[in-house]
């Protein structure tokens, strides 16, 4: 029968022993059995090692299954959970409330072995399948932000090799400078150009922190930030494009006391996709891409916004689905809105798009407030 720990995990939840042993025998061998006397224990089970698949029964003292399946579908990491009702109830009202409480099938007392196992494995196969196409929807996603991160990347390291130039041509000239004072003991002289040349030092440094930083592929940590840094570090990415445009960036002041929970290369992934899509839309007008950062309390909104030719309606219904782009194939992929709708909601948050009458396009990217 292999090893229990390669087995899948059934709960039993009857307040019965005679129950649970019943059931116990049926499923005995073929699954990891765990057994829970009460609706308040089931929960504290759940809570520590989930199952793969509840049998529970609904007329319990205390919390009955009905309570235990609404709390258990209210709990995020046992939402997937697959539950089957065991009663001896036949009532198909008893039946509609248990469905629309998230329950996925019903056994009914007496048991019947082959029915009991029949069920039992239709539900856990369902559920290996769906964790299986879980798991390769993460890893694609995964790769996709990764992706689009490696594109904007493309744009930064151009960005970072014209800005190295400046000062390493700075760096170079006072080198010489400080030559010729050496030579001649012009002490304060010296000193001067070790400064810029420690100066212009600092600089590259920040330039390549920025592209290591940006290419990384681990998971960042999600820390407490003030807003008006984590718009800033999305400016400072947009810098090189913005010195290739006609258009602006206009950002208005930023509360200082605005905090948010985040990492700050995903939030700023997410900022710099909608301003480069502003500038796109804008073209080579004269445009203005404005930002916004207000208190909605529970949460801190930032709107990205430009007045552009705008969305249509048809095209806003969907433009955070992959693949949906105005841009030509050489310029867009479609994936930058979608990734950003996946950063957003990885931070618990929603990102929307304003539907209005006059011209240009307006995003929300809504997140929670962190109180100090």
């Amino acid at each position: 029968m292999g090893n229990v720990l390669n087995k899948h995990r059934v709960l039993i939840v009857d307040d019965q022993t005679s129950n649970i042993r019943v059931l116990g025998e049926t499923l005995k061998g073929l699954y990891d059995i765990q057994f829970a006397r009460s609706g308040k224990e089931a929960l504290e089970m759940v809570e520590e090692n989930q199952p793969d698949l509840i049998l529970l029964d609904i007329m319990m003292p205390g919390i009955d299954g009905y309570e235990v399946c609404r709390r258990l579908k209210e709990m995020g990491n046992a939402l997937d959970i697959p539950i089957i009702f065991i009663t001896a109830k036949d009532d198909a009202c008893d039946e509609t409330r248990g469905f629309q409480l998230g329950a996925v099938d019903y056994i009914t007392k007496p048991f019947n072995p082959d029915i009991v196992k029949a069920r039992v494995k239709t539900h856990v196969e369902l559920k290996r399948h769906r964790d299986h196409l879980n798991d390769i929807v993460k890893e694609r996603t995964s790769q996709l932000i990764h992706s689009d991160r490696l594109a904007t990347l493309g744009t930064i390291s151009a960005a970072v090799a014209h800005e190295i130039k400046n000062p390493l041509f700075f760096i170079s000239a006072n080198a010489e400078l400080l030559h010729q004072y050496v030579t001649t003991g012009n002490a304060r002289k010296s000193l001067e150009k070790i400064t810029k040349i420690m100066d212009g030092t600092r600089r590259i440094g920040r330039l390549i922190d920025y592209l290591k930083g940006y290419s990384h592929n681990k998971e960042g940590e999600k820390l407490i930030y003030r807003v008006s840094d984590v718009v800033s570090d999305s400016l400072d990415l947009m810098g090189y494009r913005l010195k290739q445009s006609r258009s602006v960036i206009k950002c208005q002041p930023i509360s200082p006391d605005l905090m948010i929970r985040c990492d700050l290369q995903k939030m700023s992934q997410v900022l710099v996709n909608l301003m480069g899509n502003a500038l796109d839309a804008l073209g080579d007008s004269e445009g203005v891409v404005d930002i916004v950062v207000e208190r909605e309390e529970p949460s801190v909104l930032i709107r990205v916004r430009d007045n552009g030719p705008g969305i249509e309606q048809e095209q806003a219904e969907c433009i955070f689905e992959p693949f949906i782009t105005s841009k030509s194939k050489e310029h867009g992929t479609g994936l930058g809105l979608f990734i950003a709708r996946h950063l957003v909601e990885e931070h618990g948050g929603r990102i929307s798009i304003t539907k209005n009458d006059r011209a240009g396009a307006e995003f929300t990217v809504q997140l929670p407030e962190e109180k100090k």
